[in-house]
């Protein structure tokens, strides 16, 4: 194994340890010594790759949209757009126990960002390219008569993701209320009011 094979094998590590802990503990509780113990390895070697807390933090924000935005790459736009739309739009959900604890970490690093301008630029960034995605997809079912008359691309992107915060909020904080089968039918509500039933305007 090469040493640049070695040091990315070492920063994955290091991600996922740092996703479990912030998870388990939040943020504020979370220590180089914790994301250490749970990576097996030792303070230094967290610290030769992280010289410092924010650099880690913001590193646990970067790996967290970047691990998003590949199962979003991973769900191809195509007709029927409405399906395509789905799929991307519930991979983004934390419907099970793997996406629960993503969600759990990003909505750590969310609150950071109300007070960080670094990471307000990450999750900003990232937001962009959400909605600029969602927005071509619109845009696309728009051209092909899959979107309901009087619906304006960019703000179904951004009320999509509204939505999607809003449900996977209280799929992680009320989730007796708030269950996948209950948080994929008003997935589907929603998106049978921007959609037509056949394709056809």
């Amino acid at each position: 194994m090469t040493s640049h094979t070695d040091a990315e094998t070492r920063r994955s590590q290091v991600a996922d340890a740092l996703m479990s802990t912030v998870a388990a503990r939040g943020l504020d509780a979370t220590t180089f010594r914790d994301v250490a113990e749970a990576a097996g390895v030792s303070v230094g070697l967290v610290q030769r790759h992280f010289r410092t807390r924010a650099e880690l933090v913001q590193f646990g924000a970067e790996i967290t949209m970047e691990r998003t935005e590949k199962r979003l790459r991973n769900v191809t736009i195509d007709a029927p757009f409405r399906q395509s739309v789905f799929k991307a739009v519930e991979s983004l959900l934390p419907l099970d126990q793997s996406r629960n604890e993503e969600f759990r970490v990003a909505l750590a690093f969310f609150q950071a960002s109300l007070h960080d301008s670094e990471m307000a630029t990450i999750h900003a960034e990232g937001m962009t390219r959400l909605i600029d995605g969602l927005t071509n997809a619109f845009a696309a079912a728009q051209q092909a008569g899959e979107l309901a008359p009087g619906h304006v691309p960019a703000d179904e992107a951004r009320g999509l993701i509204a939505l999607i915060d809003g449900l996977s909020l209280h799929a992680v904080v009320t989730p007796g209320a708030f269950d996948p089968p209950a948080i994929r039918r008003m997935l589907h509500s929603q998106l049978d009011r921007v959609f037509t039933i056949d394709g056809s305007a």
